[in-house]
C-alpha cells in the first residue's frame, strides 16, 4: 500500500504555483494571544531587536504601546517610519504610511494590531489590507492579533463574553501566515498584570475585570487561542507531509473520517462519527468517492441526503474520484493526516455473495497502515441493504447475457461451417477476438459468461474428439485454459478502463464549466455585465436563472435594487434574501429555512466580507445533485469575486467628494 500511494498531480501543480507565488511575496509572522495584555507587542519588538542584532533590516511601521513602560523601552534605537496624518471631520488622525514603507523597502516591518479599522480617507479600510499590500511587494511583516478578532471565532467569543466583536480579520489572512507564535499567559498572571496597572490604567482595569476580563472568560479564550494555534500547526504539518511525499499518518491529533455513500446505513455512520468527534473534540471529514458506477435515482437521492446530513452536523465534505473505493478513502485520509476511519460492517459476510462482493471493511483494515479503523454494525431495521461494489458486474444488465449468448451461437455456427478449412486452433483465436470486442461494450460478468460458453462450445464442437468434453492432447487443454484466462484479464482491464474514462469525462465536464465561467467573467466591465454573464452560464450549464442583490453602501443592510431577471421575484423573496445576507447562510427553496420561497438564496462571500446575495431559480424545480451543488458553489464564489472587483472599480471612479468606502 505504501508503494501504491502517489500524490495527486493537480495538488502538486497547485503547490508548485503556490510556492512560486510565495517566493515573490513577503512572509507573515503573527504574534498571537488570547486577549490584550498578554505581551504580544512586547514579544514582537523583542523578536525585531534580535533580528536587527543579526544584521537584518527592520523598521517599525506602526506600533501601539498603550503607554506600557516595558513595551516603550523596546522602542529605543528602533527605526520608526513616521505616521501618515489624515484629516477627518476637522480632526487629525494618524495611520500607517504604506507609501513610505514601500519606498524604504526594509527586510521586515512591524505592524501592530492587525484587526485595526483605518480612518476614512486611508488607502484601505482595514489594516490587514495594508499588510497584504506590503507582503505583495516582497516585504516580511511581523504583526499581532487576538483570538477574538479572527472572523470564524468572533461569534464564539461573543457567546462566551457577551461582547460583540466589531473588528475582524478574515481567516484567509491568518492562513497567509508562515509562522504563528502563541504568546500565552495564565489567567491569574494576566489578572495580576491588570491589577498592577501594566495593561490599563487603574480605573479602566477594574472595569475590565468585571466584564471582558472575568477569570472564566480568560480560561475560555486561552483554550480557544491554543486550539487555533494547534490547527495552524496541524495544517503546516499536513503541507510538510505532502511536500515530502510522506504517506503514513502521524497521530499528532485526532481526526476522523467517515465514508459516505448512497446506503441508508450511512446516516447512522455519520451520526456515530459526529458523536465520537464531539467527545474527542476532533475535526472530522465526510468523504464521498466517485467510482464511475452509475447510480439509480433513489441512490442519488440517498447520497445527497447523507452528504447534507454530514454538512449540517459540521463535517468537512470532501469528494474524490477513484475507481477503487478503498484507495480513494485511504488517499484522502493520508492527505489530511486522519487518525481514525469509520466504516460500516459488511452484511452477509459469510454468505455465498462474499465470493464476488468486495469486502471494503476487510481491505481498509489490512491496507490502512497505522490509521485506526472503526467498523460500526449496520442496523437491519433501517431498510434494504444497499448495492455493494462487486469485483465483477455480474448483473449489470440481463441484455448483456443475451447478447453474449447470441454472439457465441453465431460465431460457433460460422466456424462450424468452415471448420475443415480454418482448423480448430483458428477457431479458438476467433472466439478470443469475439470476447475482446464484447469487452468493449458488455459488463465483466457477461464477458466471463461468454468465455465459459466459448470454452464449452470450442471443446464440444471443434477440439478432437468431437461432441465430447474429453480432451486428449495436453496442448489443447493448455490452449483452452489460456484462452479463458486471457478473456478474464481482458474483461477486467477493459472494465477498469471504462471506469477511468467515465471519471475523466465527469472531471472534464466540471473543468469545462468552471473554465467557461472564468473566461466569461474575465470579459466583464460592470456589475450588470457580471450578472448577465452569470445568468448565461447558469442557463447553459445548469438550467438555472438568477437575480442578485448587493449590500448597501454602509455595508449594514441589503439594497433592494435588483440585478437580473426581476420576473422571477415575488413579494416574499427580498425578506428571504435579507435573511440569507444577515445570517450568511443559504435560505429559500430546497433548504430548511424559508423553504416556501421560489428561489434559493446564496450569500456572495469573499475574504473581505459579504458582497450581497444571489437568488437561484430552478427551471425544472428539481434539487441538484451534490456534485452539481459543489460546482455551483464554486461558480458562485467566482461571481462574488467578480462583483467585488466591479464594486471597487465603481468606488475608485466615484467623484472625489464621496468618501464612503464601506463597500471596498
Amino acid at each position: 500500500m505504501e508503494e501504491d500511494y502517489r500524490p495527486n498531480p493537480d495538488d502538486l501543480l497547485k503547490r508548485i504555483k503556490s510556492e512560486e507565488n510565495n517566493l515573490k511575496k513577503g512572509k507573515l509572522k503573527i504574534f498571537f494571544g488570547m486577549c490584550a495584555g498578554v505581551g504580544k507587542t512586547y514579544a514582537m519588538l523583542r523578536a525585531a531587536r534580535l533580528a536587527k542584532e543579526d544584521g537584518i533590516d527592520v523598521v517599525i511601521g506602526y506600533v501601539e504601546t498603550h503607554k506600557r513602560k516595558e513595551t516603550e523601552e523596546q522602542l529605543r534605537d528602533q527605526e520608526i517610519i513616521p505616521r501618515l496624518r489624515i484629516d477627518y471631520k476637522g480632526t487629525q488622525f494618524e495611520e500607517m504610511d504604506i507609501n513610505a514603507i514601500l519606498e524604504r523597502r526594509p527586510r521586515i516591518v512591524l505592524v501592530d494590531e492587525l484587526a485595526h479599522t483605518n480612518i476614512q480617507g486611508s488607502r484601505h479600510n482595514k489594516r490587514y489590507q495594508d499588510v497584504i499590500e506590503i507582503l505583495d511587494n516582497g516585504i516580511d511583516v511581523y504583526t499581532t492579533v487576538n483570538v477574538q478578532h479572527i472572523e470564524s471565532r468572533s461569534n464564539t467569543v461573543n457567546e462566551i463574553t457577551g461582547i460583540q466583536i466589531q473588528e475582524k480579520v478574515p481567516d484567509s489572512v491568518i492562513d497567509l501566515a508562515s509562522e504563528i507564535e502563541l504568546i500565552d499567559l495564565p489567567a491569574d498572571d494576566l489578572l495580576k498584570r491588570l491589577s498592577e496597572g501594566k495593561v490599563y490604567v487603574a480605573e479602566k482595569a477594574q472595569q475590565a475585570t468585571q466584564s471582558f476580563f472575568r477569570k472564566g472568560n480568560l480560561h475560555a479564550l486561552r483554550e480557544l487561542a491554543l486550539r487555533v494555534t494547534a490547527e495552524k500547526v496541524d495544517n503546516t504539518l499536513t503541507l510538510y507531509k505532502q511536500d515530502k511525499n510522506i504517506s503514513e499518518s502521524w497521530k499528532t491529533t485526532d481526526k476522523l473520517l467517515v465514508a459516505v455513500g448512497p446506503s441508508p446505513y450511512s446516516a447512522k455512520l455519520i451520526q456515530w462519527t459526529r458523536r465520537m468527534a464531539y467527545n474527542l473534540g476532533a475535526q472530522w471529514f465526510a468523504v464521498c468517492v466517485e467510482t464511475g458506477l452509475a447510480l439509480s435515482e433513489q441512490e442519488k437521492n440517498n447520497l445527497n441526503k447523507n452528504i447534507e446530513l454530514a454538512e449540517r452536523l459540521g463535517a468537512i465534505i470532501i469528494t474524490t474520484t477513484n475507481t477503487d473505493v478503498v484507495l480513494g478513502i485511504l488517499q484522502i485520509a493520508r492527505d489530511n493526516n486522519v487518525s481514525q476511519i469509520v466504516i460500516g460492517k459488511t452484511l452477509h459476510s459469510n454468505s455465498f455473495r462474499s465470493l464476488w462482493r468486495e469486502n471494503i471493511s476487510n481491505r481498509l483494515i489490512h491496507e490502512s497502515g497505522n490509521i485506526d479503523v472503526y467498523v460500526v454494525k449496520a442496523d437491519k431495521s433501517i431498510g434494504r441493504a444497499p448495492r455493494q461494489a462487486s469485483r465483477f458486474h455480474f448483473l449489470k444488465s440481463y441484455n448483456d447475457y443475451l447478447i453474449a449468448f447470441v454472439t457465441v451461437c453465431l460465431l460457433s455456427l460460422i466456424c462450424f461451417l468452415f471448420r475443415d478449412k480454418i482448423g480448430y486452433q483458428t477457431v479458438g483465436l476467433i472466439y478470443l477476438l469475439g470476447i475482446t470486442i464484447l469487452s468493449l461494450f458488455l459488463g465483466s460478468g457477461a464477458v466471463i459468461f461468454t468465455a465459459l460458453l466459448n470454452s464449452f462450445a470450442w471443446n464440444y464442437f471443434f477440439i478432437p474428439p468431437l461432441y465430447t468434453f474429453h480432451i486428449e492432447r495436453l496442448e489443447d487443454i493448455l490452449t483452452l485454459v489460456f484462452n479463458f484466462v486471457i478473456a478474464l484479464v481482458v474483461s477486467i482491464l477493459l472494465t477498469r478502463t471504462r471506469k477511468f474514462h467515465s471519471i475523466l469525462t465527469i472531471n472534464q465536464q466540471h473543468s469545462s464549466i468552471i473554465q467557461s465561467l472564468l473566461e466569461s467573467l474575465n470579459k466583464t466591465t460592470s456589475i450588470k455585465e457580471v450578472v448577465q454573464h452569470t445568468r448565461n452560464e447558469l442557463q447553459k450549464s445548469f438550467s438555472l436563472d438568477a437575480v442578485v442583490y448587493l449590500k448597501e453602501k454602509d455595508g449594514k443592510g441589503l439594497d433592494q435594487k435588483v440585478f437580473g431577471n426581476i420576473d422571477l421575484l415575488d413579494s416574499k423573496d427580498f425578506s428571504v434574501a435579507f435573511w440569507a445576507f444577515h445570517n450568511n447562510k443559504q435560505a429559500g427553496r430546497f433548504t430548511d429555512t424559508l423553504s416556501d420561497a421560489k428561489l434559493q438564496f446564496f450569500p456572495l462571500s469573499t475574504s473581505y466580507g459579504l458582497v450581497g446575495v444571489i437568488g437561484i431559480h430552478f427551471m425544472q424545480d428539481k434539487k441538484l445533485s451534490y456534485e452539481t451543488q459543489a460546482i455551483l458553489k464554486t461558480f458562485i464564489s467566482q461571481v462574488a469575486l467578480s462583483l467585488e472587483r466591479e464594486i471597487n472599480n465603481d468606488l475608485k471612479n466615484a467623484p472625489r467628494n464621496k468618501t464612503d468606502t464601506s463597500m471596498c
